[in-house]
């Protein structure tokens, strides 16, 4: 398939509505950095939203399994990942597409609302099996901005100037996790664990209302299909398209088909996503290894106290504060870097270089973390084990985030290449954690952890060397499909 030109302007002769001009205002890429700015802000605050929920309550699970009579430790452990399994396949199966239909704002919208709402199902739940239900289907349904805010930034901005903004869209995925232990030991430890879910419901209205107000569409074939429809009544002339859907089948039941399955099938069939997908699958694994197990251990190995143990997870926010100010801050800067030296010009892969980074911070993370815990070094030691755990994060998950949004948004693909590369992610993030408690149980934290730290240097020293030797060869001979 060939990219769309998403800047074309208006011929009347020919029946194509695009932008008045090239300066149109209405187009999201000429909008004041100002304007832009603003949507970028309220997108990262909903991604930011959406992990905080994921661990906001985890250092106070141990109130939720003794209310509920709860003694297996892997339900223990599910309770606080089932949610990043909701929001590994809502975007996939739902989000990604219909933002490609409909637009990003009002997905964006809605989920926030549903979002909220299930969380006053977390809050009121008196079972385990209602919690569970209303833990996935608040991650399933609410959680659009983690894919859509892919589509939004190759909506406003030219590749040049994607580095930045995807730093700043992956902050909130990446912070959530460890600002929500901080605050929820405390929540929980004072005013209780239902109110953790009662502060989500709260920040997800409020979000809800400021995307609805302050936010406009910014997807160019959303836009231009209002336009064509509204100027089609007023020049009485049926054959006005826009300039986007010249030449496709319009027919509603092909649209859809082409637009849900597109996630998969990149997923499936696109050796880009496939590797990106793993990669990122690998490395959120470990991130909520760490999630999970923290507060086992400071509670039980260092007798730290519910609130306490939330201070925990600084260590790893540090580590992902260092990651942002120095891989996000310098990605555009190094592409264009790369750039010169390659005679002028510009390949994408260029984005993947900081991979190599994260291949030696994340194994080195396992195994300082593992035998601190294992030879009982003081509670420093441990909570800095987790400042390169911070680093690899962001040196994988920003690069390749912003390397699917520059490749697939001049498809208008953004949104379904963020979702199918998201999927593999949160789908370990979920489950590898629960097999976390019993590797440790037979092999104790520091082989355990050493296992873990050998399999990540081998498996994403590996995937990285590919990625940058053949990523453009795949990206030619594998391009995107209706």
């Amino acid at each position: 398939m060939k990219k769309v030109d998403f800047n074309v302007v208006t011929d009347w002769e020919k029946g194509l509505i695009g932008w008045d001009s090239p300066e149109d205002p209405a187009n999201p890429k000429n909008w004041s950095s100002a304007k832009k700015w603003r949507t970028m802000g309220l997108v990262a605050v909903s991604c930011f939203m959406l992990p905080l929920a994921s661990t906001l309550f985890a250092p106070g699970v141990e109130y939720v399994i003794l209310e509920f009579h709860q003694t297996n430790a892997t339900v223990e452990t599910f309770m606080i990942s089932i949610f990043v399994l909701g929001f590994g396949w809502g975007p996939l199966l739902c989000h990604a597409p219909m933002s490609e239909l409909f637009g990003r704002k009002y997905v964006i919208c809605v989920s926030n609302l549903v979002f909220a709402l299930f969380n006053i199902g977390c809050s009121e739940a008196h079972n385990t099996a209602t919690f569970m239900a209303c833990r996935f289907l608040g991650g399933f349904l609410g959680c659009a901005a983690m894919v859509v805010g892919g589509g939004v930034i190759g909506d406003m901005f030219k590749p040049q100037q994607m580095g930045r903004a995807a730093s700043i869209f992956a902050l909130g995925p990446l912070m959530g996790p460890v600002v929500g232990p901080v605050a929820g030991g405390f929540i929980a430890e004072t005013i209780g664990w239902r109110w953790t879910f009662r502060i989500l419901l709260i920040l997800g209205m409020i979000m809800t209302v400021l995307f609805f107000v302050l936010v406009e569409e910014t997807s160019a074939p959303a836009i231009l299909r209002v336009k064509a429809r509204r100027l089609r009544k007023e020049h009485n002339r049926s054959d006005l398209i826009s300039h986007i859907d010249k030449g496709r089948d319009l027919r509603p039941a092909v649209i859809w088909w082409q637009c849900f399955s597109r996630p998969l099938r990149l997923l499936f069939t696109n050796p880009i996503v496939t590797f990106a997908a793993v990669y990122m699958g690998f490395a959120f694994a470990y991130l909520y290894m760490f999630v999970t197990t923290i507060t086992y251990v400071f509670r039980d190995y260092y007798g730290f106290s519910t609130g306490l143990t939330g201070l925990a997870y600084l260590g790893l926010g540090t580590g992902l504060m260092i990651g942002v100010s120095s891989v996000g801050a310098t990605s555009d800067k190094l592409v264009a870097y790369l750039t010169k030296k390659n005679n002028g010009v510009r390949q994408p892969e260029f984005r993947l270089r900081p991979l190599y980074l994260s291949c030696l911070c994340i194994p080195a993370s396992m195994f300082w973390y593992g035998w601190a815990i294992e030879q009982h070094r003081h509670w420093i030691a441990v909570i800095l084990s987790m400042i390169p755990m911070g680093i690899g994060m962001v040196s994988s998950m920003l690069p390749i985030q912003t390397y699917l949004i520059e490749v697939f948004a001049p498809y208008g693909f953004a949104p379904s290449a963020t979702a199918a590369g998201n999927c593999l992610r949160m789908t370990a993030g979920a489950f590898f954690p629960l097999c976390g408690t019993k590797l440790y149980a037979s092999l104790g934290f520091g082989w355990g952890c050493s296992l873990l730290g050998f399999l990540a240097f081998g498996c994403c020293g590996s995937m990285a060397l590919a990625f940058n030797i053949y990523g453009q060869r795949l990206r030619v001979a594998f391009p995107p499909k209706l």
